[in-house]
C-alpha cells in the first residue's frame, strides 16, 4: 500500500477518478462514506477523544462539507459529540450527496450533534463563548474547502478561516484538516489569500501534487483510502470524458471554437473522408474544410449543405494537391489525415511533403487508415506529443512491424503498445475489442463499444472525435481517450436505440444525444 501512497495525483486527477468510479458503479455517496469513516476513526485514536469529549466541525457547501457531515455521524457512533458549523445556506449546498448527509445530522441525530448555520459574526461570536465556558472541546476539523480551491476566499468562508486559526492559537486547540487545509492549492501549494494551520491533514486516496508535511499550514499529513477502485485510472470513464467537452465562451466568434482540417479520399473511397468531417461538424466544430481529389468532390458535398470540400485534380491525392493542402493546415487547429486516401506512391510524395511542413508549424495531427500504412516509412517525421495514430491490430503491424498480444492479455499487449508509443513519441490508439491509449507515460483501456460497431466507417468517425477533441484545446492523451469512449459509448447508444444494424451516419447522427445523456447520468 505504501507503493500507491507515495503517488501524488492532482485535484482534476482525482476528480476523474470519482466520476470514474461511478461509471464504474460505486455511487459517490460510497466514497464520502468511506472518506467520513476514515477521517473519524483516525482522529478518535489519534486525539484521544473519549465519550466526555467534543468536536467542532466547519463545512462548506461542497463536498468537502459533505465529508464533514459523514465525520459528525461517525464520531456519533463512537458516543463523541459534535457542533457542525455551516458556513453558508442550507440550500446552497452543492451536491446531492453532502445535501443527503445534511439533512441526516440536521433533522435526526440531534442528540450527539448540534448544527449551526455561519450566516455572520454574529454565529462565530457564539462559538467563542462556548469555547471560553466548554473545556471539553478537544478538536477543530476543518471541512471548509476541498481540492477545487480556485482564486481567492470568499466571505462567510474567510472569516471562518481566520476564526479557526485564532481558535488554534488562542486555545491551543488541535486543528485537523479533511482532505486539504481550505484556502491551500492542492496543485501548487500556493495560499494566494488566507489558509487554515492545520496540526493533521488526513487527504484520500492518494496524496495531492503539493502537499508536504512540516510547513506553516501543514505539520503532519496521512494518506486514507476511500475506495476508490484501480479501474477508476486504468479504465477510460466517464470521468476522463467531462472535462474535455469544452464550452464556448460568451465572447467566442466563429472559428475560436475549432479549426479542422480533413485530408483524405480516393476515386475508391468518399465515404471515409466524409465520416471524418461530418463528425467535426455535428460534435459542434466551428468551421472544417475537406480537401480530397476532384474525382469524388462533389459525391462529398452532396453528403451536407454544411461540408466545405476543396478539391485537387485527380483520382488519387497527389503533388498537385501540395500548395492548397499546405495554406489550409496555417488556417487549421487540427489535421486529419488518412481516411480513404489510398496507398499510391504519388500520394506517399504528397503525404511526405505535408509531414515536412508539419514539423514545422505548431498543429495537432491526427493519422488514421491508409495514412498509417503511408507513414511507416517516414516514422521520424512524427515524432510529437500532439499527434494521435489511430491503428487497429493489423496496421499497427504494417506500421511498427510488431505483433500484438491478443487484447484480452491487458498487461502484455499494454506493456507493447506503452513501449511503442515512448519509443515514436505519439499518441497510440489501438482500437479493437478494448482500445488501448498511451503515450508512452500513460496507459489507459476503453471498453465501451459493441460488436456490432465492426462496419465500415465507424473507424472514421472515431479519428474525427480525435480531431474534435483536440481541436477544441485538449492534449492529446486527453482527447484519445475521450474519442475511444464517446466513439464506443455513441455504439452501444445506437445499438439500444436503432436496434443491431446501425451505421456509421447513424452514429454521427446521435453524437448530441450521446453527449446529452452523458452529461444527465
Amino acid at each position: 500500500m505504501d507503493k500507491y501512497n507515495s503517488e501524488k495525483i492532482s485535484s482534476e486527477e482525482m476528480g476523474v477518478l470519482d466520476n470514474n468510479s461511478e461509471w464504474l458503479g460505486i455511487p459517490k455517496s460510497h466514497l464520502m462514506e468511506c472518506a467520513g469513516y476514515s477521517f473519524a476513526s483516525e482522529v478518535v485514536n489519534r486525539f484521544d477523544l473519549d465519550n466526555f469529549s467534543k468536536v467542532i466541525i466547519f463545512c462548506g457547501t461542497g463536498n468537502n462539507g459533505g465529508d464533514g457531515f459523514v465525520v459528525a455521524r461517525h464520531l456519533n457512533s463512537y458516543g463523541i459529540k459534535s457542533i457542525v458549523v455551516l458556513v453558508g445556506e442550507p440550500e446552497n449546498i452543492r451536491s446531492n450527496e453532502a445535501l443527503l448527509n445534511w439533512n441526516i445530522i440536521n433533522n435526526s441525530l440531534d442528540r450527539f450533534i448540534e448544527t449551526k448555520v455561519f450566516k455572520d459574526s454574529a454565529t462565530i461570536g457564539e462559538i467563542a463563548i462556548l469555547l471560553e465556558d466548554d473545556k471539553n472541546i478537544k478538536l477543530i476539523v476543518d471541512g471548509l474547502l476541498g481540492t477545487g480551491i480556485k482564486g481567492g476566499i470568499r466571505e462567510p468562508i474567510a472569516t471562518a478561516i481566520e476564526f479557526i486559526n485564532e481558535v488554534h492559537m488562542h486555545f491551543n486547540i488541535p486543528v485537523a484538516s479533511i482532505d486539504v487545509p481550505s484556502g491551500l492549492d492542492p496543485n501548487t501549494g500556493v495560499v494566494t489569500d488566507k489558509a487554515v494551520k492545520a496540526d493533521l491533514v488526513i487527504t484520500f486516496h492518494r496524496n495531492k501534487k503539493s502537499l508536504y508535511p512540516k510547513t506553516e499550514y501543514i505539520q503532519e499529513l496521512i494518506v486514507k483510502s476511500i475506495g476508490v477502485p484501480l479501474e477508476a485510472k486504468l479504465f477510460v470513464g466517464r470521468g476522463d470524458l467531462m472535462p474535455t467537452l469544452k464550452v464556448r465562451k460568451k465572447d467566442n466568434y466563429k472559428g475560436q471554437f475549432g479549426r479542422l482540417f480533413v485530408i483524405g479520399g480516393s476515386k475508391y473511397y468518399s465515404g471515409a473522408p466524409a465520416y471524418s468531417s461530418l463528425t467535426g461538424i455535428h460534435f459542434g466544430c466551428d468551421l472544417v474544410i475537406t480537401h480530397t481529389p476532384e474525382i469524388i468532390g462533389d459525391v462529398l458535398r452532396s453528403y451536407s449543405p454544411n461540408m466545405i470540400i476543396r478539391t485537387s485534380p485527380g483520382k488519387w491525392l497527389n503533388l498537385d494537391a501540395e500548395r492548397d493542402i499546405l495554406k489550409i493546415m496555417d488556417w487549421a487547429n487540427t489535421i486529419i489525415i488518412g481516411p480513404g486516401m489510398g496507398t499510391e506512391k504519388e500520394t506517399e510524395e504528397l503525404l511526405v511533403k505535408i509531414l515536412t511542413e508539419w514539423k514545422n508549424i505548431n498543429k495537432n495531427l491526427v493519422i488514421d487508415a491508409d495514412g498509417l500504412k503511408l507513414v511507416k516509412d517516414h516514422l521520424e517525421l512524427i515524432r510529437s506529443k500532439s499527434v494521435i495514430l489511430t491503428p487497429h491490430q493489423g496496421e499497427f503491424k504494417i506500421m511498427t512491424g510488431v505483433d500484438l498480444p491478443n487484447y484480452f492479455a491487458i498487461e502484455e499487449r499494454g506493456k507493447v503498445i506503452q513501449e511503442v508509443a515512448k519509443k515514436l513519441s505519439v499518441t497510440l490508439l489501438v482500437k479493437g475489442p478494448y482500445d488501448f491509449i498511451s503515450d508512452g507515460k500513460t496507459l489507459k483501456i476503453n471498453r465501451t463499444g459493441c460488436p456490432e460497431m465492426a462496419i465500415g466507417g465507424t473507424g472514421d468517425v472515431l479519428a474525427g472525435l480525435c480531431g474534435c477533441f483536440l481541436t477544441t484545446g485538449n492534449n492529446a492523451f486527453q482527447s484519445a481517450c475521450s474519442a475511444a469512449f464517446l466513439n464506443g459509448y455513441i455504439g452501444e447508444y445506437c445499438k439500444e436505440n436503432i436496434g443491431p444494424r446501425f451505421t456509421a451516419l447513424d452514429m454521427i447522427q446521435n453524437i448530441n444525444n450521446c453527449i446529452t445523456n452523458l452529461n444527465n447520468y
